[in-house]
């Protein structure tokens, strides 16, 4: 039998400094994971919709490149060597 875990959904808003101030239904996944973002269907505004920098932002926030710690340069500007900021 192909069981599927219950859709979660959780409610915030658009973090981008645009002038829309976009309603969001972000699906909540396992691990602290978000899932697809859509725009809130019940706000006026977003009907359900949202722009494409707003539709990619799990791939953002979970991309395996994403500095999740501030890094100081060690070494010479363009060496490329990078240290955790204390």
């Amino acid at each position: 039998m192909n069981q599927h875990a219950k859709l979660r959904i959780g409610h915030s808003a658009c973090p981008h400094d645009c002038p829309s101030t976009c309603a969001l239904e972000v699906e909540l996944l396992d691990n602290n994971r978000i899932g697809r973002v859509h725009g809130a269907k019940a706000n006026s505004y977003t009907s359900g919709v949202v722009c494409a920098k707003v539709a990619r932002y799990a791939d953002r926030v979970h991309h395996p490149d994403r500095l999740l710690k501030p890094l100081v340069r060690a070494g010479a500007k363009g060496e490329g060597a990078w240290r955790e900021a204390s």
